[in-house]
């Protein structure tokens, strides 16, 4: 008769799981607010710690202000954070497994001094995942695409009804696992999104953005609990 014991049998278990549905052994990395704004940043403005949150704030000539993670991630992943739009335009955009063209998982910044249209055309140059919500200020709904290249999306969905308010608290979770990629808002499935071929991996970047034009606000918001758990 064969036995088995109770490790046998649990790396028999795992092993099918991880066949049949692609899961694989996590780390968990979780980031202080101090952690966070030490994180490279890139265009106009500042982040701060106040009453353990990180304060990330736009300031004068501001165009966008971009927090980069200084690592990169490969494989699954699950990113949970807490957030507060503290202006009433606060769009709050997340890149995650962004890089450069090819093979690698890293990309080059663009110069200090570039324009917002030579900052947008860097963006397109990226491979990345784009979640983009809270951006009524903008006259826009909550969109998420995959960007291929300059000339090329995997995807792109769209919301009909805008998900967030000012000076609420909201919990975040993106989940990259397999072939499947959900974003979640309090719980609520906000995109559920299947991609044959998804990105091998790269950084993750947070990005606010608030109005120019007449009536100029500048995007300022707040964040807690940040967790990746990652392979």
């Amino acid at each position: 008769m064969l036995r088995l014991n109770i490790q046998t049998c649990a790396l028999i278990i795992s092993s099918f799981f991880i066949a049949q549905y692609g899961l694989a052994q996590q780390n968990e990395t979780r980031f202080s607010p101090k952690e966070l704004a030490a994180w490279p940043t890139y265009g106009i403005g500042k982040s701060t710690v106040e009453n353990d949150e990180l304060i990330v704030e736009e300031t004068d000539g501001s165009d966008g202000f971009f927090l980069i993670s200084p690592e990169a991630y490969t494989g699954d992943m699950t990113l949970t954070y807490k957030v507060k739009a503290l202006s009433e335009s606060s769009v709050q955009i997340v890149l995650f497994s962004a890089s450069g063209q090819g093979e690698t998982l890293d990309f080059d910044l663009p110069p200090a001094d570039a324009t917002p249209r030579e900052v947008w055309n860097w963006r397109t140059t990226l491979e990345h995942y784009n979640l983009t919500f809270n951006n009524i200020s903008h006259g826009n709904k909550p969109f998420f695409f995959k960007n291929i290249s300059p000339s090329e999306m995997g995807f792109r969905h769209n919301q009909q009804e805008n998900v967030m308010e000012p000076e609420a608290w909201y919990d975040v979770q993106i989940d990259k696992i397999g072939t499947q990629i959900t974003f979640r808002l309090n719980n609520k499935v906000v995109f559920d999104v299947k991609d044959h071929e998804p990105l091998k991996g790269g950084h993750l970047m947070f990005r606010i953005s608030g109005t120019n034009g007449s009536k100029i606000i500048f995007a300022k918001a707040a964040y807690k609990d940040v967790v990746l758990k990652h392979q």
